[in-house]
């Protein structure tokens, strides 16, 4: 009985060491940390020809968006903020508190209303990714 309760016992200790693995860091793969992602296309526009929109995600949930009005001395706004991505939406949030909402499309963006619903249009309101650098 007692060589039953000292097994027993030893068992319920050691047991779940059993599993445990000790694994060399230097030896596991790390995945690549993603770079920053961005996107870029030109969107209606009212009175002038369109909109250039350049939208830059950074790592750490950060942005950056700038627009330029295709216009002779067209005016140009920046707006940075924080970013988050849901199952649906892309939700940028500019540190003024304002929302804007994207949802994926292809490999691609498209802006939908302020609500986050989409846009029903027969204009393109997509962006498409650029690479780092272009």
């Amino acid at each position: 009985m007692k060589k039953i309760l000292i097994v027993l016992m030893a068992s319920l200790f050691f047991g779940p060491l059993m599993g445990c693995q000790n694994y060399d860091a230097a030896a596991t793969v790390q995945p690549r940390e993603k770079k920053m992602q961005q996107y870029q296309g030109v969107i209606p526009c009212a009175d002038c020809e369109g909109i250039e929109v350049t939208l830059a995600l950074q790592q750490g949930g950060r942005y950056s968006l700038q627009e330029r009005y295709l216009t002779p001395g067209g005016a140009s706004l920046s707006q940075q903020g924080n970013w988050t991505r849901t199952a649906e939406k892309l939700v940028l949030i500019s540190d003024k508190g304002e929302k804007r909402y994207f949802r994926p499309r292809d490999s691609g963006l498209e802006m939908t209303d302020a609500s986050g619903e989409a846009i029903s249009t027969t204009l393109n309101y997509r962006l498409q990714p650029i690479e780092a650098g272009s």
